[in-house]
Protein backbone atom coordinates (compact mmCIF):
# COMPACT_ATOMS: atom_id res chain seq x y z
CA UNK A 1 0.00 0.00 0.00
CA UNK A 2 3.01 2.46 0.79
CA UNK A 3 4.18 1.95 -3.34
CA UNK A 4 0.56 2.88 -4.45
CA UNK A 5 0.61 5.76 -1.86
CA UNK A 6 3.66 7.03 -3.19
CA UNK A 7 2.82 6.87 -6.45
CA UNK A 8 -0.28 8.38 -6.13
CA UNK A 9 1.69 11.42 -4.61
CA UNK A 10 4.05 11.91 -7.62
CA UNK A 11 0.57 11.54 -10.20
CA UNK A 12 -0.87 14.57 -7.51
CA UNK A 13 2.05 16.66 -7.54
CA UNK A 14 3.02 16.65 -11.04
CA UNK A 15 -0.76 17.44 -11.74
CA UNK A 16 -0.85 20.56 -9.62
CA UNK A 17 -0.26 22.96 -12.59
CA UNK A 18 -3.56 21.89 -14.18
CA UNK A 19 -5.28 21.49 -11.02
CA UNK A 20 -4.73 25.25 -10.27
CA UNK A 21 -5.70 26.02 -13.87
CA UNK A 22 -8.67 24.00 -13.51
CA UNK A 23 -9.59 25.80 -10.35
CA UNK A 24 -8.94 29.19 -11.95
CA UNK A 25 -11.79 28.65 -14.39
CA UNK A 26 -14.16 28.35 -11.57
CA UNK A 27 -13.25 30.94 -8.72
CA UNK A 28 -13.14 34.17 -9.49
CA UNK A 29 -11.67 36.81 -7.03
CA UNK A 30 -15.10 38.70 -7.13
CA UNK A 31 -17.36 35.26 -5.58
CA UNK A 32 -18.34 35.87 -2.15
CA UNK A 33 -16.63 33.68 -0.08
CA UNK A 34 -20.51 32.09 1.05
CA UNK A 35 -20.76 30.86 -2.43
CA UNK A 36 -17.81 28.78 -2.75
CA UNK A 37 -18.45 27.62 0.87
CA UNK A 38 -22.15 26.12 0.66
CA UNK A 39 -21.32 24.60 -2.48
CA UNK A 40 -18.18 23.10 -0.36
CA UNK A 41 -20.20 21.90 1.69
CA UNK A 42 -22.36 19.95 -0.49
CA UNK A 43 -19.55 18.69 -2.61
CA UNK A 44 -16.72 17.82 0.09
CA UNK A 45 -13.14 17.58 -1.18
CA UNK A 46 -13.58 13.53 0.81
CA UNK A 47 -16.32 12.33 -1.81
CA UNK A 48 -16.42 11.34 -5.08
CA UNK A 49 -15.82 14.25 -7.66
CA UNK A 50 -18.19 16.51 -7.96
CA UNK A 51 -19.47 19.97 -9.05
CA UNK A 52 -22.50 21.80 -8.85
CA UNK A 53 -23.94 23.62 -12.21
CA UNK A 54 -27.60 24.96 -13.66
CA UNK A 55 -29.22 22.65 -15.12
CA UNK A 56 -30.95 25.21 -16.91
CA UNK A 57 -27.96 27.18 -18.37
CA UNK A 58 -25.17 24.31 -18.29
CA UNK A 59 -23.22 26.34 -16.36
CA UNK A 60 -20.45 24.72 -13.98
CA UNK A 61 -20.57 26.77 -10.64
CA UNK A 62 -18.27 24.58 -8.17
CA UNK A 63 -16.17 21.74 -7.99
CA UNK A 64 -14.09 20.06 -5.54
CA UNK A 65 -10.61 18.91 -5.78
CA UNK A 66 -11.50 15.59 -6.79
CA UNK A 67 -13.48 16.90 -9.45
CA UNK A 68 -10.43 19.16 -10.42
CA UNK A 69 -7.85 16.84 -10.29
CA UNK A 70 -10.27 14.64 -13.04
CA UNK A 71 -10.98 17.42 -15.18
CA UNK A 72 -6.98 18.36 -15.25
CA UNK A 73 -6.32 14.82 -16.64
CA UNK A 74 -8.34 15.65 -19.21
CA UNK A 75 -8.92 11.75 -19.99
CA UNK A 76 -12.96 11.48 -19.90
CA UNK A 77 -14.54 15.21 -19.08
CA UNK A 78 -13.85 18.99 -19.71
CA UNK A 79 -15.01 21.85 -19.48
CA UNK A 80 -15.97 23.53 -22.31
CA UNK A 81 -17.45 27.17 -22.46
CA UNK A 82 -17.95 27.03 -18.50
CA UNK A 83 -20.13 23.37 -19.55
CA UNK A 84 -19.29 20.10 -18.54
CA UNK A 85 -18.26 18.14 -21.78
CA UNK A 86 -17.07 14.33 -22.07
CA UNK A 87 -14.43 13.85 -24.41
CA UNK A 88 -16.81 11.05 -26.19
CA UNK A 89 -19.17 12.85 -28.07
CA UNK A 90 -22.30 10.50 -27.78
CA UNK A 91 -21.69 10.74 -23.66
CA UNK A 92 -22.06 14.66 -23.40
CA UNK A 93 -25.49 14.19 -25.80
CA UNK A 94 -26.62 11.51 -23.49
CA UNK A 95 -25.80 13.07 -20.20
CA UNK A 96 -27.61 16.56 -21.39
CA UNK A 97 -30.87 14.71 -22.51
CA UNK A 98 -31.26 13.24 -18.87
CA UNK A 99 -30.43 16.60 -17.28
CA UNK A 100 -33.64 18.05 -19.28
CA UNK A 101 -35.58 14.37 -18.21
CA UNK A 102 -34.50 15.42 -14.64
CA UNK A 103 -35.31 19.35 -14.66
CA UNK A 104 -38.45 18.20 -16.17
CA UNK A 105 -40.33 15.37 -14.21
CA UNK A 106 -38.89 16.86 -10.85
CA UNK A 107 -36.71 13.68 -9.93
CA UNK A 108 -34.90 13.87 -7.22
CA UNK A 109 -31.83 11.58 -9.09
CA UNK A 110 -31.12 9.79 -12.13
CA UNK A 111 -27.89 7.63 -13.38
CA UNK A 112 -26.22 6.52 -16.24
CA UNK A 113 -23.20 4.38 -17.19
CA UNK A 114 -21.05 4.60 -19.44
CA UNK A 115 -17.85 3.04 -21.43
CA UNK A 116 -14.86 5.89 -20.85
CA UNK A 117 -13.07 6.75 -24.75
CA UNK A 118 -9.77 6.02 -23.47
CA UNK A 119 -8.84 2.75 -21.73
CA UNK A 120 -11.29 -0.14 -20.12
CA UNK A 121 -12.63 1.93 -17.56
CA UNK A 122 -16.44 2.99 -16.77
CA UNK A 123 -17.99 6.18 -15.71
CA UNK A 124 -20.53 6.52 -13.59
CA UNK A 125 -22.40 9.74 -13.82
CA UNK A 126 -24.80 10.49 -10.91
CA UNK A 127 -27.37 13.75 -11.03
CA UNK A 128 -28.76 14.73 -7.74
CA UNK A 129 -31.42 17.12 -8.23
CA UNK A 130 -32.04 19.65 -4.92
CA UNK A 131 -35.31 19.90 -3.67
CA UNK A 132 -37.24 22.22 -1.06
CA UNK A 133 -34.80 24.05 1.45
CA UNK A 134 -31.32 22.77 -0.25
CA UNK A 135 -32.64 24.49 -3.34
CA UNK A 136 -33.63 27.47 -1.79
CA UNK A 137 -30.39 27.72 0.06
CA UNK A 138 -28.01 27.06 -3.08
CA UNK A 139 -30.30 29.60 -5.30
CA UNK A 140 -30.23 32.64 -2.67
CA UNK A 141 -26.16 31.39 -1.73
CA UNK A 142 -25.06 31.33 -5.44
CA UNK A 143 -27.22 34.91 -6.71
CA UNK A 144 -29.73 33.13 -9.23
CA UNK A 145 -33.43 32.80 -8.28
CA UNK A 146 -34.54 31.57 -11.51
CA UNK A 147 -31.76 28.97 -11.76
CA UNK A 148 -31.84 24.93 -11.38
CA UNK A 149 -28.69 23.87 -9.66
CA UNK A 150 -27.90 20.21 -9.51
CA UNK A 151 -25.09 17.83 -7.99
CA UNK A 152 -22.87 15.89 -10.48
CA UNK A 153 -21.10 13.07 -8.95
CA UNK A 154 -18.27 11.47 -11.27
CA UNK A 155 -16.91 8.09 -10.67
CA UNK A 156 -14.67 5.75 -12.08
CA UNK A 157 -14.47 1.72 -12.40
CA UNK A 158 -10.89 2.63 -11.94
CA UNK A 159 -11.34 4.67 -8.28
CA UNK A 160 -9.70 3.55 -5.25
CA UNK A 161 -10.85 3.28 -1.56
CA UNK A 162 -9.88 5.86 0.85
CA UNK A 163 -6.61 5.27 2.47
CA UNK A 164 -7.91 6.23 6.38
CA UNK A 165 -10.64 3.21 5.86
CA UNK A 166 -8.61 1.01 4.20
CA UNK A 167 -6.33 1.48 7.43
CA UNK A 168 -9.49 0.82 9.30
CA UNK A 169 -10.55 -2.39 7.24
CA UNK A 170 -7.10 -3.45 8.44
CA UNK A 171 -6.98 -3.05 12.02
CA UNK A 172 -10.48 -4.27 12.39
CA UNK A 173 -9.46 -7.21 11.35
CA UNK A 174 -6.00 -7.67 12.51
CA UNK A 175 -4.59 -7.98 8.60
CA UNK A 176 -1.07 -8.12 7.93
CA UNK A 177 0.47 -5.25 5.98
CA UNK A 178 0.70 -7.93 3.20
CA UNK A 179 -2.74 -9.05 3.39
CA UNK A 180 -4.45 -5.15 3.76
CA UNK A 181 -2.44 -4.76 -0.06
CA UNK A 182 -3.93 -8.24 -1.40
CA UNK A 183 -7.22 -6.84 -0.25
CA UNK A 184 -6.27 -2.95 -1.80
CA UNK A 185 -5.71 -4.76 -4.83
CA UNK A 186 -8.64 -7.32 -4.76
CA UNK A 187 -11.20 -4.28 -4.37
CA UNK A 188 -9.23 -2.60 -7.16
CA UNK A 189 -10.44 -5.65 -9.19
CA UNK A 190 -6.97 -6.89 -9.79
CA UNK A 191 -6.12 -10.71 -10.61
CA UNK A 192 -4.07 -13.33 -8.10
CA UNK A 193 -1.74 -13.30 -11.13
CA UNK A 194 -1.58 -9.39 -11.89
CA UNK A 195 -1.30 -8.78 -7.94
CA UNK A 196 1.45 -11.28 -7.78
CA UNK A 197 3.30 -9.52 -10.56
CA UNK A 198 2.76 -6.38 -8.91
CA UNK A 199 3.93 -7.32 -5.57
CA UNK A 200 6.66 -9.63 -6.71
CA UNK A 201 5.48 -12.57 -4.83
CA UNK A 202 4.09 -16.31 -6.35
CA UNK A 203 0.45 -16.80 -7.12
CA UNK A 204 0.61 -19.02 -4.36
CA UNK A 205 1.73 -16.17 -1.75
CA UNK A 206 -1.43 -14.40 -3.08
CA UNK A 207 -3.46 -17.06 -2.79
CA UNK A 208 -2.63 -17.83 0.94
CA UNK A 209 -2.78 -14.72 1.87
CA UNK A 210 -6.35 -14.43 -0.18
CA UNK A 211 -7.40 -17.40 2.13
CA UNK A 212 -6.34 -15.63 5.49
CA UNK A 213 -8.67 -12.51 4.20
CA UNK A 214 -11.63 -14.22 3.90
CA UNK A 215 -11.22 -16.98 7.38
CA UNK A 216 -10.44 -13.18 9.50
CA UNK A 217 -13.41 -11.20 7.56
CA UNK A 218 -15.57 -14.68 7.74
CA UNK A 219 -16.59 -14.36 4.11
CA UNK A 220 -17.06 -17.83 2.28
CA UNK A 221 -15.71 -16.71 -1.29
CA UNK A 222 -13.72 -13.47 -2.83
CA UNK A 223 -17.46 -11.79 -4.31
CA UNK A 224 -18.53 -11.57 -0.81
CA UNK A 225 -15.39 -10.10 0.42
CA UNK A 226 -15.53 -7.68 -2.59
CA UNK A 227 -19.27 -6.94 -1.69
CA UNK A 228 -17.71 -6.06 2.34
CA UNK A 229 -15.27 -4.24 1.61
CA UNK A 230 -17.18 -1.76 -1.05
CA UNK A 231 -19.23 -1.14 1.65
CA UNK A 232 -17.09 -0.51 4.48
CA UNK A 233 -14.51 1.25 2.40
CA UNK A 234 -16.32 2.92 -1.08
CA UNK A 235 -14.11 4.33 -3.54
CA UNK A 236 -13.71 7.85 -3.27
CA UNK A 237 -10.08 8.69 -4.84
CA UNK A 238 -8.70 8.43 -8.55
CA UNK A 239 -6.38 6.13 -9.50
Amino acid sequence: MTRIRSNAVQQFEGAKPLLMEASDRFEADEVAPSRADVAALICPDWRVASLVMDARSGQVTYANTPCLQMLAERSSVQIVSGRIAFLADRLTEKFYAMLDRVVASGLESAAMIERERVGDAFMSIMIRNTQGFLRDVLNRSLGNRDAQFVVVELASSHDQSDWPAMRAFVQAFALTPFEGDVADLVLRGLTLPEIGALKNRQVSDIRQALKSLLAKTRCKHQAELVRLMMTLCPPTRRA
